[in-house]
């Protein structure tokens, strides 16, 4: 029996955080080791589920994953990227910035 290697994947997974003041939404990357995408998205989607019903969140029907790693044995650590999205869009930077990262409070407080 041939066995398999896992790769290591980060899932991007949206939740609604309802009953919070505005309702804001959360984008959250987790890493899962797999041994193809779709165990990783599978993975990924009981784990949101279970974290938005602990949280009393609402899970969003949207998971967006990305192979981290080629290679089983390769580490992951700091300085890793864990995650890339590129987005085709005809804007000017500044433009960009306020439609894909406009500036925002985080749990811990205003972003700078």
């Amino acid at each position: 029996m041939r066995h398999e290697s896992k790769a290591w994947y980060g899932v991007r997974t949206f939740h609604r955080w309802v009953g919070w003041e505005d309702s804001p939404y959360e984008e959250r990357v987790v890493l899962f080791r797999a041994r193809s995408l779709d165990e990783a998205v599978e993975l990924a989607e009981r784990e949101a589920a279970a974290y938005a019903a602990g949280s009393g969140f609402e899970l969003l029907d949207l998971v967006q994953a990305y192979r981290i790693t080629d290679d089983a044995d390769e580490e992951v650590g700091a300085g890793t990227e864990v995650f890339s999205l590129l987005h085709a869009a005809d804007l000017p930077e500044d433009g960009f910035l306020e439609r894909y990262a406009p500036e925002q409070e985080s749990a811990e407080g205003p972003t700078e």
